[in-house]
């Protein structure tokens, strides 16, 4: 368990000398960092004072989550629509490459899909990885597409599989989302079958029907379980928490999922 690494999902605002989330960051244990794409971040001085902030401290830039949205989804059907995404999604490439995170993690829907357009959604999602994900390695980055809930695409090992069939591995990873299966008995196998395609965690529990984003051992997921079977593949990336505990600051949240996950590395077999 030794290569686990303990990391958070933060987004900052607009002046991150003052911001609060980023000050408590670089004072933490984290020494990972997910971060959604924002508007502000086209501004190339942003992401410079962040990146510099963030690089005098021991927390290593991880990924930046692409947008999603009704809009901005790579499946859509209409005419100009996965276009659009496409072009959006390529912002969090270009903030990435700034920040010198080596990951965007992205969506490979939005929903709900029809039944009836499914096969055509899959196709044109797959049509639109594929371009990201050249435009992702020209830049020096990785898209981990995430595993989803509900009738999102990418919602089984099965369907995520079929997503990257013959899209490069060095250009497109999985980012697996333990709070977003239909059934959690299929974490652990999802990991075995997804394995050498996981390139980052995201970290939360949940009720085993929907998701919630809980913190670890609120919920129903075997986090030992869990954590033994990544150890198994080898994995080595960020467990990067989408989730915030109860706190009075972010200093105090951050030092709660630093002790949350060293029980997850305690509860592993």
């Amino acid at each position: 368990m030794a290569g686990f690494k303990v990391g958070v999902s933060l987004r900052f605002g607009e002046t991150p000398d003052t911001d609060e989330n980023l000050q408590a960051l670089i004072k933490s244990k984290m020494s990972h960092l997910e971060t959604g794409y924002v508007r502000h971040a086209d501004d190339s001085a942003w992401t410079t004072a962040v990146r510099k902030t963030v690089e005098s401290s021991p927390v290593n830039i991880n990924s930046v989550h692409a947008p999603f949205s009704r809009e901005v989804d790579i499946s859509r059907l209409d005419d100009g629509g996965a276009e659009f995404a496409i072009a959006e999604v390529g912002k969090a490439i270009s903030m990435a490459e700034r920040l010198g995170a080596g990951i965007v993690v992205l969506h490979g829907s939005a929903e709900p899909i029809d039944p009836i357009e499914r096969r055509a959604c899959i196709t044109r999602s797959r049509a639109s990885l594929r371009r990201l994900g050249e435009r992702a390695e020209s830049h020096g980055i990785r898209i981990a597409l995430e595993l989803l809930p509900r009738t999102c695409l990418g919602n089984t090992a099965d369907e995520l599989q079929e997503l990257l069939a013959d899209l490069p591995a060095e250009q497109i990873g999985l980012c697996l989302d333990a709070n977003h299966l239909a059934n959690t008995d299929d974490l652990i196998p999802t990991v075995k079958q997804l394995s050498e395609r996981i390139i980052t965690l995201h970290i939360s529990d949940y009720d085993g029907i929907d998701e919630k984003h809980w913190m670890p051992f609120q919920g129903v997921v075997d986090w030992g379980g869990f954590a033994t079977a990544l150890s198994e593949i080898g994995y080595t990336g960020a467990f990067v928490y989408e989730t915030m505990p109860e706190g009075d600051t972010v200093t105090e949240k951050l030092a709660i999922i630093a002790a949350n996950f060293q029980r997850i590395l305690n509860a592993a077999r």
